[in-house]
């Protein structure tokens, strides 16, 4: 049996990646466990196949995902520009 997950980087730490599981919980993974150029932002596709004797589990960085969701955030910041009344913070 096959699933398929959503992880997005959110930071590493050392050795330790602080990961958003399917849009939900955070996790900190070994960073060992991604793929070698991954980074903050990152979206990566997890797919978990189960066995009764070893489970697979394959993590790629997605680069289609990471851009759309790159493209959602620049958009959401553009959007909330006008609204800024100023002050210490730049958006």
């Amino acid at each position: 049996m096959s699933q398929a997950h959503r992880f997005i980087i959110d930071r590493h730490e050392g050795d330790v990646s602080v990961v958003e599981i399917d849009g939900h919980a955070l996790l900190d993974l070994p960073r060992w466990l991604l793929p070698t150029g991954a980074r903050g932002d990152d979206v990566l596709s997890v797919t978990v196949e189960a066995g009764s004797e070893r489970t697979v589990i394959t993590v790629a960085r997605d680069a289609a995902a990471t851009e759309r969701a790159k493209a959602a955030g620049r958009r959401a910041v553009e959007r909330l520009k006008p609204k800024d009344p100023g002050g210490d913070l730049v958006l």
